[in-house]
């Protein structure tokens, strides 16, 4: 009853919208809680889907180890893919700089571009030594071309029109572009995401891109999501149903009280949990490596 009674206060009330109009004030981008948690989580400042070298491997015997170790791999088949380390070369959607990190002690000349200023901090204070750009990829304004544009994990998050177009334009002749990313199968719009891959190569090669290597490599990423479904279903859903369940049993009046935030969180889960589905992805999507040169 007494935290009833406190939830219905008009004081507490005042309170909170109060409170709720200092923290509106608040610049969220000086603290990425999903930036923060990762880097607590894993060393390598790597953002990615892991690369698997065992296709079959179970998800109880992944450890953060195993993971990390598959990340570097995913950022070496990269690295190795690139034909020169004389040019400039740009990382775009570079996320907390792992991936250029490695490439920048390897001595290839790299750079970064993120539109995230948490991110853009990160590496300014963890890896002084990059090169950074904090912007957009279609509204960079470079002063210089680059032999290689890497897109991993970020060109789905760019229009298809314009991240073409920003990369024609940024690149040198015969030039790469390297692209580590997830594609839809279907086609369903002009301005879908992730992009149509059977659109996406159609309009590179009327653009004056070859392509010289195609690998679908979806079935190496996919322990990714099996490892995640696996702690979404083993232990988040679980945590869950145990804090209601507990709620209702020592506080029933306030377990009724808050039925509709109790459903916004199954409803939150359960979309979420949706794009961590192993069998989903299989469906709806294909991870390629695809390696582009500028004719």
């Amino acid at each position: 009853m007494k935290n009833i009674l406190h939830f219905l206060n008009p004081i507490q009330w005042l309170k909170a919208h109060s409170f709720a109009k200092q923290n509106a004030k608040f610049d969220k981008s000086t603290y990425d809680l999903e930036l923060y948690l990762y880097s607590e989580m894993l060393n390598n400042k790597m953002l990615h889907y892991a690369y698997f070298e065992d296709t079959e491997i179970k998800p109880e015997d992944i450890s953060f180890r195993i993971f990390e170790e598959a990340q570097i791999r995913y950022a070496d088949n990269i690295i190795k893919s690139i034909k020169t380390t004389k040019d400039a070369i740009l990382d775009v959607g570079c996320g907390m700089g792992g991936l250029a990190e490695m490439m920048h002690h390897k001595e290839f000349n790299v750079e970064c571009l993120t539109p995230n200023k948490n991110q853009i901090n990160f590496i300014n204070i963890e890896i002084p030594e990059l090169i950074t750009h904090h912007c957009k990829y279609e509204e960079f304004d470079g002063n210089q071309k680059y032999g290689t544009i890497i897109n991993s994990e970020s060109l789905q998050y760019i229009p298809m029109k314009e991240a073409i177009s920003k990369t024609n334009e940024l690149i040198l002749p015969l030039g790469q572009w390297v692209i580590s990313d997830y594609f839809s199968i279907a086609k369903i719009g002009d301005h879908q995401k992730p992009h149509h891959l059977e659109s996406f190569l159609h309009q590179v090669q009327k653009q004056g891109w070859t392509i010289v290597s195609q690998k679908d490599i979806t079935h190496h990423i996919l322990p990714t999501l099996t490892y995640i479904d696996m702690y979404v279903n083993r232990l988040i859903k679980p945590l869950k149903h145990y804090g209601f369940e507990k709620l209702r049993f020592k506080k029933p009046k306030l377990f009724y009280m808050v039925s509709k935030l109790r459903n916004h969180v199954d409803a939150k889960i359960e979309k979420e949990t949706r794009t961590v589905d192993p069998e989903v992805f299989l469906n709806e999507k294909k991870y390629m490596f695809l390696i582009l040169e500028k004719s």
